[in-house]
C-alpha cells in the first residue's frame, strides 16, 4: 500500500493522508461532514469557524455526480415518475383499474363489492372475499378478508388480514376458479 503523503489526518481514525477537499476518510470511510473539527492548540478558538474551502478546480478534487462526457440533465428514477393505475384482468375477459390510493373489494355480493359485480356467478367465492389496494407511490397489495375458499397468492394461502405484495405479470387465484392476472 502506498504511503500517505496528504496534509492532515482524521479527526475520527486518525488516518494520515488527507487532502482538503477529500470527501470521505480513506481509513474508516465516514463523511468529513459528520466529524467535529480537531483544531490546534494555536488555531482559531472561535468554535463557529468553518474548515478552509478548497477551491474547486483543486487537482484532488472530484465531481462525484457527474460521469466524464455526459451531458447534464434532471435525474429520472421510478420515484420521479408518476405512479401508474393497477390493471386487473378477470377470466371473463373483464379489466378492472385499480388507480394509486384507491383499495378494491372483490366479492360475490355487488352491494359490497360494486366494481366487480360481474362476480355474482361464482357461488364458491364468499360475499367479500379479498381487497387489493394499490398505495400513492404505487406499489399494491392484497389481503383476503376471512373468505371460506381462500386468496392464493405466490403459490400459498394467505391468512386473514395477511397482505401479500402484487406486482405487475402476478396472478392470484380466488377460491377455486377465478384466476386473476395483474397486468400494468
Amino acid at each position: 500500500m502506498p504511503e500517505a503523503t496528504g496534509v492532515g489526518a482524521c479527526p475520527e481514525c486518525g488516518t494520515t493522508g488527507v487532502q482538503p477537499g477529500q470527501l470521505v476518510c480513506q481509513g474508516c470511510f465516514v463523511p468529513f461532514s459528520l466529524m467535529t473539527p480537531v483544531r490546534d492548540e494555536d488555531s482559531d478558538p472561535d468554535p463557529t469557524a468553518v474548515l478552509p474551502q478548497v477551491e474547486p478546480d483543486a487537482e484532488h478534487t472530484r465531481v462525484m455526480s457527474r460521469v466524464p462526457g455526459s451531458l447534464p440533465r434532471q435525474a429520472k428514477t421510478r420515484r420521479d415518475a408518476p405512479p401508474r393505475a393497477l390493471r386487473l384482468r378477470f377470466p371473463s375477459g373483464e379489466i378492472v383499474p385499480v388507480e394509486p390510493g384507491v383499495r378494491i373489494r372483490l366479492g360475490r355480493d355487488a352491494q359490497y363489492c360494486p366494481a366487480v359485480s360481474f362476480l355474482a356467478v361464482h357461488d364458491n367465492l364468499s360475499r367479500l372475499h379479498a381487497t387489493i389496494g394499490v398505495e400513492i407511490d404505487g406499489s399494491a397489495w392484497i389481503t383476503d378478508e376471512g373468505s371460506t375458499n381462500g386468496t392464493w397468492v405466490h403459490g400459498y394461502r394467505l391468512a386473514t388480514d395477511e397482505r401479500a405484495p402484487l406486482r405487475p405479470g402476478d396472478t392470484f387465484r380466488l377460491a377455486a376458479d377465478v384466476t386473476v392476472r395483474v397486468l400494468l
